[in-house]
């Protein structure tokens, strides 16, 4: 377990030369020559994405930008096999094929399993990307797969342990609430109240 406490600043080297939160990869000499254009057909979606839910319209948005000005922010990618995955910038990628280009800019680093599903979901996270359930689905995915303590998950995600731990509360709701919640019908807030009545009927 003390292994994993040191992962979340583990991650932040992996990154160290290039901030997957910022709008624009010029002045960089470093980040410049880290940028490999790769082939879209060769890149794959991440199976650990924790979203699952892309917004049609603003895909089409994020497109149309796209064949304007180009994809700015490159996408980082992991090689499997005989082809790519998406890490972090999936949303820019299924943009990019709708947008019809051939190639997109990419920054390649070799992660383990876990590193690359800690990077999906802090990306998504810090981006505020995921409605209450997928969120707490990708706590209750490090939790279980990976073993982790809600601490753990705390130190990571740089979040609370509380809002860990409330996040998780989510998952005891039936699947019928947990798809309200997902449809933006309950808002999280009426979703951990709901979690806390054990009687599902009620």
């Amino acid at each position: 377990m003390a292994e994993r406490k040191g992962l979340g600043k583990g991650l932040g080297a992996l990154f160290e030369d290039v901030n997957i939160d910022s709008t624009e990869i010029e002045g960089s000499e470093a980040n410049k020559e880290d940028i490999n254009f790769i082939e879209i057909d060769e890149i794959a979606p991440n199976e650990s994405q924790p979203r699952k839910t892309f917004n049609k319209e603003k895909l089409e948005e994020l497109a149309r930008s796209i064949k304007t000005h180009g994809v700015i922010q490159p996408i980082v990618v992991r090689k499997q096999g005989s082809h790519y995955e998406v890490v972090a910038g999936e949303r820019r990628w299924r943009a990019a094929r709708i947008a019809g280009l051939s190639e997109v800019p990419c920054i390649v680093r070799e992660l383990t399993d876990e590193q690359n599903m800690l990077v999906a979901i802090i990306e998504n996270v810090q981006r505020e990307d995921l409605n209450p359930i997928e969120e707490a689905r990708a706590y209750d995915e490090m939790s279980q797969k990976y073993r982790m303590t809600q601490e753990e998950i705390s130190n990571s995600m740089g979040k609370s342990r509380p809002y860990i731990a409330n996040m998780l509360r989510l998952l005891k709701l039936n699947e019928k609430v947990q798809d309200l919640v997902l449809q933006g019908m309950i808002s999280q807030g009426h979703g951990k109240i709901l979690a806390g009545i054990q009687n599902k009927d009620k």
